[in-house]
């Protein structure tokens, strides 16, 4: 099918800049809608009442080869698929009611179609989106049961696909707490390859990511699901279909919720269900140009932004020189030296309520008299008197199992057999109750009010699983979980709109639920529980993979978990430590106070340092120039390169590891060719290079020994004229 068409434009929208821009069209000639967003198309064709999935990837594609049958549906090729009451959900059994290209807002652009089952009282809404020129399409599927009964859907992921023959390889993220995000890539074979997530905590195991290339035409497909709870995916194709060898047979993909018990969601009549929603993109590129695709999308459209969080703040937090335990007195001194270093938020991290034991109290969240005989208000009047923000710790969505708040409320639990289920001495509360939302909702507005926070820390230490007791008897829907997650995005933001000048700091033992889905209300995210400097490069790399760097917070905590930094270390030990963390939102929870002077004196500047980098830092496109390094034994180099479009601006964070040349060229990426760059290594001056010689011939980093980093900085002023398109 030629890709050269005479169309009837339904929408097109451009933004401020070319190539900048959201379309969607419909050709007349080939009966298809082509969405297009940046270098990135989607393609849908229409046979009369039904419509099929023919082509995605960058535009100026090959056309797709014909499709044949997949193990996963009878049709030719498809992006829906699933089961309702034992019926296939299938674009011939699905018949196309109604059609809409609508302009969302400037620079985006969305196809809304509706569908109804040809057998079922079913009807499905999906609505196509495509985000300015990031590349990025997202996809919402809603379910309706137009009938009387209750409808059982067995399986219904927010994505599917039927993708072309070919060599494909699989990248995708793995690792449990404190060895969060590794990267993991392995060749397709024959048969299924299937990734479950149980825990209750999206980013426990694996993560709901992965990119797919097809080695025979260079495509790759990469996609992320919007949902902070259990989900799936898998990848398959039958070993031999028609005589074919599998290489030859499409590739089915999904990704979508688990349902509770891993079993049926019950539609009641009448009811509509919106599924999560799914982000993906294309290249023909590298892993990297991928994901920068999908963080530029994150960055301008998808994630929250506090201009307070902007740019990214400096904090001091207290867990690691103390944990769970503290006084006024050793607040007060953390607070004065990391004043000094050049903190913005100080954070008064767990422990600050408890009498005995912090976690088998959680929730209940008055000031421990004896730690702060005058409240935690004069530590906060303390804190801002030089010159900080002040934050807290809380864990707003369970309680602990000797709390009073657990003694009065223990119906406002989630259930399994007629119990609260108890982990970790948590029990997790029902955000689906108004007046569990209402309790959660008072106590962040009380310590608004009394101690006028501008930084809250929500943790969540519990893996609640995905069995539950359904709200009533008889009436289990296996959206217990999903019910729980929605309730806790709105409550996050009401707490938004009431208090727009806090940040939220998203934490589970980690990075353990750090998704799409929860960053849409949340302003930044704790990485890893893991602190310690060498394998904290491990979990830089994984996230700046996943995530655009400004969101992927972590600290520079000392040698050791217990915030202690050895005596003997070098200072260029010490500038190691503190520039690990630099690889997105920068903070410190160490024993500062038994800093000696020379350690003082260096983490100041490299404060200063970041600084002056965190505004091309968490606007950048991420770069890996390195393979990531092991978490346990990391060697070699690890080199992430930041470019912040449109700035001229360039950094790159590069680290000597153990068994090292002492001597590494790295190829820069996503620079100017013509322009001429200003480079300095640690302030000292390398000269000057263009960005084509940087790119092609790359530069040379010289550390005269392991376990050293050094920051590079790029600097230009030949910046391109910006031309505004004709609307």
């Amino acid at each position: 099918m030629s890709r050269i068409r005479a169309s009837l434009l339904l929408f097109i929208v451009c933004s401020a800049f070319a190539p900048s821009w959201a379309e969607i069209t419909y050709s007349k000639v080939d009966n298809s809608w082509n969405l297009v967003s940046g270098n990135v198309e989607y393609v849908l064709h229409k046979d009369k009442d039904t419509v099929r999935f023919e082509y995605f990837g960058p535009k100026e594609h090959q056309t797709w080869p014909e499709a044949g049958p997949t193990m996963k549906s009878p049709d030719a090729r498809y992006d829906i698929d699933g089961q309702v009451e034992g019926q296939q959900i299938t674009p011939s059994e699905l018949k196309l009611v109604s059609e809409e290209a609508v302009s969302v807002r400037k620079g985006v652009a969305e196809l809304r179609l509706v569908f109804e089952h040809r057998r079922l009282p079913l009807r499905i809404r999906v609505n196509y989106t495509a985000w300015g020129e990031t590349g990025v399409i997202t996809r919402l599927l809603v379910l309706e049961n137009l009938g009387s009964r209750n409808l059982r859907v067995q399986r219904l992921p927010s994505l599917t696909w039927s993708l072309p023959p070919g060599d494909y390889d699989l990248t995708y993220l793995w690792g449990g707490w404190s060895q969060e995000r590794q990267v993991g890539t392995e060749t397709l074979g024959p048969g299924e390859r299937r990734f479950t997530s149980t825990s209750g905590r999206s980013t426990n195991n694996y993560s709901p990511w992965f990119c797919l290339h097809n080695q025979s035409n260079g495509t790759r497909y990469l996609a992320q699901l919007g949902y902070s709870g259990n989900w799936e995916m898998g990848f398959g194709r039958s070993p031999l279909i028609e005589s074919h060898p599998y290489p030859e047979a499409n590739l089915a993909v999904d990704l979508g919720m688990r349902f509770d018990f891993g079993g049926s969601l019950t539609l009641d009549s009448g009811q509509s269900f919106p599924l999560p929603e799914v982000a993906f993109t294309s290249s023909s590129g590298s892993l990297d140009d991928a994901a920068n695709q999908m963080h530029r999308y994150q960055r301008e459209y998808a994630f929250a932004h506090n201009p307070v969080n902007d740019p990214p703040l400096v904090q001091f937090n207290s867990w690691y020189p103390f944990p769970g335990k503290m006084t006024i007195a050793e607040m007060k001194r953390c607070a004065d030296l990391a004043a000094k270093l050049g903190a913005e938020v100080f954070v008064l991290d767990a422990g600050w309520y408890n009498k005995k034991d912090w976690s088998k109290e959680l929730g209940d969240y008055q000031a421990d008299r004896l730690a702060f005989p005058n409240g935690i208000e004069e530590l906060a009047t303390y804190v801002r008197q030089l010159g900080m923000k002040f934050g807290i710790w809380v864990e707003i969505e369970n309680i602990g199992v000797n709390s009073e708040m657990y003694r009065l409320h223990p119906d406002w639990c989630l259930k399994y057999n007629g119990q609260p289920i108890v982990q970790f001495d948590r029990l997790q509360l029902d955000f689906s109750k108004p007046e569990v939302r209402q309790w959660a909702r008072a106590v962040i507005d009380g310590l608004a009010h009394d101690y006028g926070i501008q930084w809250l820390k929500i943790d969540y230490n519990i893996e609640i699983g995905d069995n539950f007791d359904p709200p009533t008897p008889d009436s289990r829907h296996g959206d217990v979980l999903h019910s729980q997650i929605v309730n806790y995005y709105a409550w996050l933001d009401e707490v938004r709109a009431a208090h727009p000048n806090l940040v939220i700091e998203n934490c589970a033992s980690g990075g353990l639920r750090f998704d799409l889905g929860i960053m849409a209300h949340a302003d930044t995210t704790w990485l890893s529980d893991e602190v310690r400097p060498k394998p904290s490069l491990q979990l830089a790399y994984g996230c700046t993979l996943q995530f655009t760097p400004g969101v992927c917070n972590h600290w520079m905590v000392g040698d050791t978990t217990d915030g202690d930094v050895l005596p003997g270390d070098s200072p260029d030990w010490w500038d190691f430590m503190l520039r690990v963390p630099m690889n997105g939102q920068l903070g410190i929870s160490s024993k500062v106070f038994e800093w000696p002077p020379d350690l003082v004196a260096h983490a100041t500047a490299n404060v200063a340092l970041y600084k002056r980098i965190r505004n091309t830092i968490a606007r950048a496109d991420a770069y890996h120039l390195t393979e990531q390094p092991a978490h346990n034994f990391p060697r070699g180099w690890m080199a992430i390169q930041y470019v912040a479009p449109g700035t001229g601006k360039s950094v790159v964070m590069a680290y000597r590891l153990e068994e090292s040349l002492a001597e590494q060229t790295f190829k820069l990426h996503g620079l100017i060719p013509s322009a001429k760059f200003r480079i300095t290594s640690d302030r000292k001056d390398m000269g000057t290079m263009t960005g084509r010689a940087l790119m092609n011939n790359g530069i040379s980093v010289e550390l005269d020994g392991p376990w050293r980093a050094t920051v590079i900085e790029l600097q230009t002023d030949d910046l391109p004229l910006r031309i505004t398109p004709k609307l």
